[in-house]
């Protein structure tokens, strides 16, 4: 990311090296037993300035936005490897569920505003973090975004519906029409009529907030940081009491029409990977369910 690189204090120095071993990007040398900034590449991670046991490292990446909470009360403590029950851990990723009914009730801008904080402790490609966060704050803004979403399907399903149209495309490499045909076009026809009917709404469920996560140009590998960030806000909300949705629908309408974007005022230069449904759960789920057994491999050599 081309940063200017650590300070280091001379005078606190130990000389011990632990954050020349640390550094990915190798700019930090011991020379004369004190560690001394050599060079540039220098990618802001902090791992030098949180790792110093004098501290005599300090890095000016950043400021303090991502740690002052308004509805959560962090301890300040550091988590070390092996300190946080695991059990607790796996009980949480397995209560978190997709909530598909919400109550009308509004989630709050704080609360918004914490849930993008804990999305940001997520790691990024070489310490990108050029995420950017587009939150609808009411239900009204959803459901703006939710009919521009619905255009755009009533568009593709027009094409889709289209026997010659779907063979013309796949003539030129395009199967994924005819592929979208079989899939989810009927699906999708259905919440249409729906959606022009009364307003049904299959797409965010009556959620009445949403979260766009997206990224600005220049990261390394945009769509894994989003949805790294993701699930970070997946489990803070849960924690907070909020139910949560992924949007798959409303990602692929933005990615194809960028006046989906605009509807959602997001910049045309940046990159949506990632919508989140938000609200207060109607639903209380009171035990976990199985998941399917994955493909795993090990290797010895």
């Amino acid at each position: 990311m081309g940063q200017t690189g650590p300070q280091i204090d001379c005078e606190a120095c130990v000389g011990c090296g632990t954050c020349v071993g640390l550094c990915p990007s190798r700019v930090l040398h011991l020379v004369d037993s004190i560690a001394q900034v050599q060079g540039s590449g220098c990618i802001g991670c902090g791992h030098c300035e949180a790792v110093c046991p004098a501290g005599a490292v300090s890095l000016e990446v950043g400021d303090s936005w991502a740690e002052s909470f308004a509805s959560i009360t962090p301890t300040g403590a550091v988590v070390q490897p092996g300190a946080f029950a695991a059990g607790t851990l796996v009980d949480l990723l397995r209560s978190r569920r997709s909530c598909r009914r919400f109550t009308d009730a509004p989630v709050s801008g704080p609360m918004l505003e914490d849930l993008i904080r804990a999305a940001v402790t997520a790691p990024s490609g070489t310490n990108s973090q050029a995420w950017t966060f587009t939150a609808l704050t009411s239900r009204a803004a959803v459901m703006s975004l939710g009919g521009a979403v619905a255009d755009f399907f009533r568009h593709l399903n027009k094409l889709a519906a289209n026997r010659f149209v779907r063979k013309a495309y796949a003539l030129i490499g395009h199967g994924e029409l005819e592929q979208y045909y079989r899939e989810y076009y009927p699906t999708v026809a259905a919440s249409l009529v729906e959606w022009d009917k009364d307003r049904t709404d299959r797409l965010f469920h009556g959620a009445t907030a949403a979260i766009l996560i997206g990224s600005r140009p220049g990261a390394s590998c945009p769509a894994e940081d989003a949805l790294l960030a993701a699930a970070n806000m997946l489990l803070s909300a849960h924690t907070m009491g909020l139910g949560t949705c992924l949007v798959g629908y409303a990602v692929e309408a933005m990615r194809h029409d960028r006046r989906v974007k605009d509807a959602a005022g997001v910049p045309r230069e940046e990159t949506v990977y990632a919508v989140v449904a938000l609200g207060w759960p109607d639903v209380s789920f009171l035990r976990p369910t199985r998941r399917r057994r994955p493909v795993v491999r090990y290797k010895t050599a």
